[in-house]
């Protein structure tokens, strides 16, 4: 056997080898690795208080304000005379540019 095949041989056992202790780390720790990754890819994705200036508008179980709107060609400025007995959904979209 030459010296070139031999080093070949040594250095596929050690890949072999490391391959080996790799799988097995990785089979005996791999969901505490995975919670560990998904921890790092996560630290940063949420804000712990919203700090800027934009006021997203009524909060929670405010009154709703005046409108103007039709509804099947009837005018429409109060939206409690379109609250049935289960309730209502109501979806405003605002700054909208017609």
């Amino acid at each position: 056997m030459s010296a070139q095949a031999s080093g070949f041989k040594r250095l596929a056992l050690i890949g072999l080898g490391l391959t080996t202790v790799v799988a097995g780390l990785l089979w005996v720790g791999g969901e505490n690795l995975a919670r560990a990754v998904k921890q790092q890819l996560t630290s940063d994705m949420f804000v712990a208080k919203d700090g800027d200036a934009f006021d997203p508008g009524l909060p929670v179980g405010a009154r709703f304000p005046a409108l103007s709107a039709r509804l099947n060609a009837m005018p429409v400025t109060d939206v409690s005379r379109l609250v049935g007995d289960k309730g209502m959904i109501f979806i405003a979209v605002r700054s909208v540019d017609w």
